[in-house]
């Protein structure tokens, strides 16, 4: 497999996670406040966004699918506060994939 291709599966990874990282913000967003009842017209924007966000989400997966063809595992939403855990399903690039031997 060539270098273009194995940076470009880490490119795709990497939108990836941003996505996801993106739609559980929003997710959170009653966190920090915001309520339907407090702010009807951005909750009903923010719903769209995420809808439009998981739309790319499954775009991308497709896509580092057909490249490798893996199955990315489904990224738990993320807090900053937890510590990092590398179980939570992580997407691995190619090259430490192929480190372990499974492709």
């Amino acid at each position: 497999m060539s270098v273009e291709i194995d940076s470009r599966i880490a490119r795709l990874a990497k939108r990836y996670k941003g996505l996801s990282r993106i739609a559980a913000s929003i997710n959170d967003s009653y966190i920090y406040g915001i309520y339907p009842g407090n702010f009807p017209h951005l909750c009903e924007i923010l719903e769209k966004a995420k809808d439009h966000v998981k739309a790319e989400i499954k775009r991308t997966k497709e896509e580092i699918e057909m490249i490798e063809g893996l199955t990315v595992k489904e990224l738990a939403p993320t807090d900053p506060l937890i510590e990092h855990d590398p179980e939570a399903g992580d997407t691995e690039t190619a090259q430490s994939l192929r480190d372990k031997g499974i492709i």
